[in-house]
């Protein structure tokens, strides 16, 4: 799911590759946040990278990682969004996460 995640934001425009390893977000792409109460203004901390690429081991492609990464996780799971399973890294997209992502990005999951 994280990696289809980030395809359709690259694809839309929200975030590009920028180095190797790092995303860029585009204007376009801090609106789309700002509509699930993720801003700009809230990424202070330089010692951690924004937005970088990181190699999904089961597909092997990048998804995104870094502070927003972080803070898109932690959005999707206060909004029900996302659960976690038990004793697993494995994440289950809700009924709920389904109808939210594909609203708001066309994502079919």
């Amino acid at each position: 799911m994280g990696v289809k995640l980030t395809e359709t934001v690259e694809r839309k425009g929200f975030i590009t590759k920028g180095s190797a390893r790092e995303y860029i977000v585009s204007k376009r792409g801090w609106n789309w946040l700002s509509q699930i109460e993720i801003l700009e203004a809230d990424f202070t901390n330089n010692r951690r990278a924004l937005a970088r690429q990181c190699l999904d081991w089961t597909e092997r492609k990048p998804h995104l990682a870094g502070q927003l990464g972080a803070a898109l996780l932690q959005k999707m799971f206060e909004r029900k969004w996302l659960r976690k399973t038990q004793f697993s890294r494995e994440l289950l997209v809700t009924v709920k996460g389904e109808q939210e992502l594909n609203a708001l990005l066309g994502l079919q999951i």
